[in-house]
This record gives C-alpha cells, sequence and structure tokens, in this order.
C-alpha cells in the first residue's frame, strides 16, 4: 500500500451510491420472472449499454428479457451483442411477447 489507511479506500466503496438521474433497467432470463437491476450507462435508438452485475450474467447472442419497473409491466426481448467485464451491450428484438 501507498501509506494510505485500509479503511479509508472501504469507507469510499460504500458510500458510493449513482447520481439521482441515473438511469436503471430491469433484466432478467428470457421466458422467466426474475429480474435484477441494471445501471444503464448508454441507450441510443435500440442499442442499450449496462454495467454489469454479481448475480446475473448476460452471454453473447442470447435474449433477455428487459422491464422498466421491479415488478409488473410487460417485457421486451434484448439480445446480448457484446459482454465485458466493465459493460454489456444489448439490442431491442422486437416487440413485447405476447401473454400464454
Amino acid at each position: 500500500m501507498s501509506g494510505k489507511p485500509h479503511d479509508f479506500l472501504t469507507s469510499r466503496k460504500e458510500k458510493a451510491e449513482p447520481a439521482s438521474e441515473a438511469t436503471f433497467a430491469y433484466f432478467g432470463p428470457e421466458g422467466a420472472a426474475d429480474r435484477w437491476r441494471f445501471l444503464v450507462t448508454k441507450e441510443h435508438d435500440d442499442v442499450v449499454s449496462v454495467l454489469p452485475h454479481t448475480e446475473a450474467r448476460f452471454k453473447k447472442g442470447l435474449v433477455a428479457w428487459r422491464w422498466d419497473d421491479a415488478e409488473g409491466g410487460e417485457p421486451t426481448p434484448y439480445r446480448t451483442l457484446k459482454t465485458t467485464p466493465r459493460r454489456i451491450d444489448l439490442r431491442r428484438e422486437g416487440p413485447a411477447p405476447e401473454s400464454a
């Protein structure tokens, strides 16, 4: 270490919160009701970029459902374009699927 106390680093990390203007979206596996909240870093037309999440993983080429809220609503399918340790890129596939 460079002489800085370890708890200085952990206290900054614990206090880190997204800005009030941050945008979040909820994604989950296709066909399942599970959903996790992701921070949207960029959204342009049909492409959205989100920060990776420790509990939910994306795999290139697979479809995920996107919801605007934590509960309820209709999902919109998105295909995973690219995954990196710092970013996940997805593209909207089409309209929300029909309810069964």
